[in-house]
C-alpha cells in the first residue's frame, strides 16, 4: 500500500479584510459571481499570499463584496511546474469554500434568507492569477498596511 504523503504547500491563514452587503427584503433572482484573483509570491520567506475580491449580485435585491486574503507556506523542496500548480489551481479552490461560508452566514445573520453559493470549479482564474501575481522575493517582506495599499491598488 502507498503511502499518504503530506502537501507541500499548505493554507497557513484565512482572512476577510473587507466585506460590504447591501440587501433589498424583496426575492432572489438569478446570482452573477465575478471574482478577481491576485497573488503576492515571496520565495525567501517561503509564502504565497492569495487576494480574491468576490462580487456577488443579483438583478435587484442585493449586492455582496468581499475583499480577503490566504496565507500559503510552501516547502523549498517543490519544483516550479508544482508551484505554479499550487498557486494557479489549488489555492482558489482552498479558499473559496471560506468564502462561501463566511457569505452564507452574513446573509443568514442580516434577518433575510441566507444566500448560498454553488460549489464552483475555479480553475478559469488561472491565467488571470498568472497575469496578477507580484513576486516580491527580492524585497522584504510587506506589513499588513502595504498588502492592503496593494490590493486598494489592484482593485483601482
Amino acid at each position: 500500500m502507498d503511502q499518504i504523503k503530506n502537501s507541500p504547500f499548505r493554507l497557513e491563514s484565512f482572512t476577510v479584510i473587507e466585506s460590504h452587503i447591501v440587501r433589498e427584503p424583496d426575492g432572489m433572482g438569478e446570482v452573477d459571481i465575478d471574482i478577481i484573483p491576485k497573488g503576492i509570491l515571496n520565495r525567501p520567506k517561503k509564502n504565497f499570499s492569495l487576494f480574491l475580491d468576490v462580487i456577488v449580485k443579483d438583478n435587484s435585491s442585493f449586492t455582496i463584496n468581499i475583499n480577503c486574503v490566504g496565507v500559503f507556506r510552501f516547502k523549498s523542496d517543490i519544483s516550479e511546474q508544482e508551484m505554479s500548480n499550487y498557486f494557479l489551481v489549488n489555492a482558489p479552490a482552498i479558499i473559496f469554500p471560506y468564502v462561501r461560508s463566511y457569505i452564507s452566514a452574513m446573509t443568514a445573520l442580516s434577518g433575510l434568507k441566507a444566500i448560498n453559493l454553488p460549489v464552483m470549479n475555479l480553475s478559469s482564474l488561472k491565467e488571470e492569477l498568472k497575469k496578477s501575481i507580484s513576486d516580491i522575493s527580492e524585497k522584504k517582506q510587506p506589513s499588513l498596511k502595504e498588502i492592503k495599499k496593494v490590493n486598494k491598488k489592484l482593485l483601482n
